[in-house]
């Protein structure tokens, strides 16, 4: 009994520290974007325990010195930011900002090179579609390369800006733009620049030129854009996510630290019209088939089905109706999916013109599949000749009148022999297929 108790004690120890203990994750080849193989993932204290809280998040993009494939070279983004605290464990597991208490997740991505606007949008989709993210509390920042990509990515459109709650760029190698600082004041964006007095690589003239053309826009934004420029010389990640800004009275920061600053801040983000509880692509012989789930719609028509080769430019492949406001199960399938990545998402028609998109999935056919006949006509034994890797893809022969004759599952590569024995004479169609080959080829056995 004694022995019995103290493994149930150590089973709920067990169960207690996964629940309670934050995670530091290298997710090594998940594709998130064109350009992006990998990422580390921060989780909480208690983000398991309960399946309808939602997290603040930062995403922090590294410089041009810690791009790399994702996998090998993925503990590069280890070197900058909030994701060098929590691995050298100086990351705390709370903060409070006005009584209220608040755990970030924190992801840092890895670019194979530095991302568009697009691309990055893309990224910011899949986060939000896998994490429970507060999208009202979504905080960019970034380090040279990366915090050129948040002048860029808040500064080009001001629907990117309006996803995001505060931004931070780091000594950011993207040249100033009126016009893109026009987008984020009348967006209504906090920002904090950060940067070196001297640094030979990114000129600290572009922060000090970023946040005075913000406050000096047409339309004055409403929470004055700040900078903190430091007397120091060089090209380094000055901020560090320093955990104690005011230290020694240096800085009148309205903060205790940068965390503490961006929950300063949030959007007023409506919750989506329709509630989905499910959307899945799957390959099916050859086919993309995209099945979705609603749990409740409010003024919603119906989806469009979008597509996209690399995840930027899209095009309407399909429509969908509504089901109704209680919602429902959905299915459509892509008969012809592009050869390599094909990204699909839902655009909700509403029926007060408003159109919101869903999240973003993505799945990939071959797009060198080369497969013939070795020899025609035949004698008792069809030589298959394909330059890719079959597996369990089956091979039915029909005659000329629709009959299905034989049938045999073929795996490998080259030359796949099938045997015709017990045949008669006659022209045939071999029908080869799988999840990602669908071919007919026609042969003669004289």
């Amino acid at each position: 009994m004694k022995n019995l108790r103290s493994v149930s004690f150590l089973v709920f120890l067990l169960f207690s520290v996964n629940s309670f203990a934050q995670t530091h994750t290298a997710k090594r080849g998940v594709v998130t974007c064109p350009i992006s193989n990998g990422y580390y993932e921060y989780l909480p204290q208690g983000y398991w325990d309960n399946p309808n809280e939602k997290f603040p998040i930062i995403i922090f993009v590294p410089g041009v010195g810690e791009l790399g494939n994702g996998t090998t070279d993925l503990d590069r983004v280890l070197a900058h930011g909030p994701a060098n605290q929590i691995a050298s464990g100086q990351f705390p597991n709370s903060f409070t900002v006005n009584g209220q208490n608040f755990k970030f997740i924190v992801i840092t991505p890895q670019f194979t090179q530095g991302p568009w606007t697009g691309h990055f949008n893309t990224f910011l989709d899949y986060i939000m579609s896998h994490y429970k993210v507060d999208i009202n509390r979504v905080y960019l920042s970034g380090f040279s390369l990366g915090g050129g990509t948040c002048w860029s990515y808040v500064g080009e459109k001001a629907e990117y800006a309006n996803r995001i709650a505060a931004v931070v760029p780091i000594a950011g190698a993207w040249a100033p733009n009126d016009a893109y600082c026009q987008t984020i004041a009348s967006a209504g964006l906090p920002v904090l620049g950060m940067h070196n007095s001297v640094d030979n690589t990114v000129p600290t003239w572009y922060t000090n030129s970023w946040v005075d053309g913000i406050n000096a826009a047409p339309i004055a934004p409403t929470i004055p854009a700040k900078k903190l420029i430091y007397p120091l010389t060089g090209h380094v990640c000055v901020w560090s996510f320093d955990l104690n800004l005011n230290i020694n009275g240096q800085w009148d920061f309205p903060a205790k630290n940068v965390y503490e600053w961006m929950l300063l801040y949030q959007r007023n983000l409506a919750i989506l019209p329709v509630t989905y509880t499910r959307f899945e692509v799957t390959k099916q012989t050859g086919k993309a088939n995209l099945i979705w789930s609603t749990a409740q719609e409010t003024n919603n028509r119906g989806f469009y089905i979008q597509r996209s080769e690399d995840g930027i430019n899209w095009q309407n492949i399909s429509y969908v109706n509504s089901l109704g406001n209680n919602g429902g199960d959905y299915n459509y399938t892509d008969e012809h999916p592009l050869a390599g990545k094909n990204y699909y998402r839902l655009l909700q028609n509403e029926t007060d013109n408003q159109l919101r998109y869903s999240d973003t999935r993505m799945i990939e056919f071959s797009n060198s599949v080369q497969i013939t006949v070795y020899t025609n006509p035949v004698a008792d034994m069809l030589n298959i000749n394909t330059n890719t890797r079959l597996q369990n893809a089956r091979v039915s022969i029909y005659n000329m009148s629709g009959q299905l004759v034989k049938q045999q599952v073929i795996n490998g590569t080259g030359i796949i022999p099938v045997s015709l024995v017990g045949l008669s004479a006659g022209a045939y169609i071999a029908h080869i297929q799988n999840e990602v080959v669908n071919e007919k080829l026609k042969f003669i056995k004289p």
